[in-house]
């Protein structure tokens, strides 16, 4: 038996990609930077750990279409991120490729004419809507957690606070470096 799908916030999922897309690119920078003997040690190991969040903003996102309850989101996430064909991506989902190549095609259309996009379903209660609003608020500002160098004790910080202590921290080794 086939089970029908179609797009589902293609323009959530096609954000998802150019989120995943960014922090690939973020993560190689920093591996550059990790790697360059001409940079001080502590700008490396600077960079090794905002390298490692970033590793697990990635793992998350990944995590969260993986597992997503919506097969197109799936889709997305075997053929944009994991480099599937579109052959695999039907054996991987149960579908026959003929509705796998149509929804593609339906979403390649998309991106290239975004429109706004529509709530497709509502949340069944508040309660979903709740739990929904919080896995988003995590997604979008996750916290990080940091021990304290003099007393040990664990400290949240949250993400935009991180970056601004890298840059903080790039900045400062560029004035002592002179570049």
């Amino acid at each position: 038996m086939t089970r029908s799908f179609g797009l589902y916030n293609p323009g959530t999922n096609l954000r998802m990609i150019q989120d995943a897309y960014k922090i690939m690119d973020y993560i190689e920078r920093l591996e550059s930077i990790e790697h360059d003997e001409g940079s001080s040690l502590e700008r490396r190991q600077t960079a090794a750990k905002e390298k490692s969040f970033q590793v697990k903003d990635l793992e998350e996102l990944k995590s969260y279409m993986r597992n997503s309850k919506h097969d197109f989101t799936k889709l997305v996430y075997y053929k944009y991120i994991e480099g599937y064909s579109l052959e695999e991506v039907a054996q991987v989902l149960g579908h026959s490729y003929s509705n796998i190549a149509k929804i593609h095609a339906s979403f390649t259309e998309y991106m290239k004419n975004p429109k706004e996009e529509q709530i497709v379903k509502p949340f069944a209660n508040s309660e979903e809507f709740n739990e929904y609003l919080e896995q988003l608020r995590e997604f979008i500002n996750p916290k990080y957690e940091t021990c304290c160098t003099h007393c040990g004790c664990t400290t949240i910080i949250p993400h935009e606070q991180a970056r601004k202590i890298f840059a903080n921290e790039s900045k400062r080794e560029r004035v002592k470096t002179g570049r």
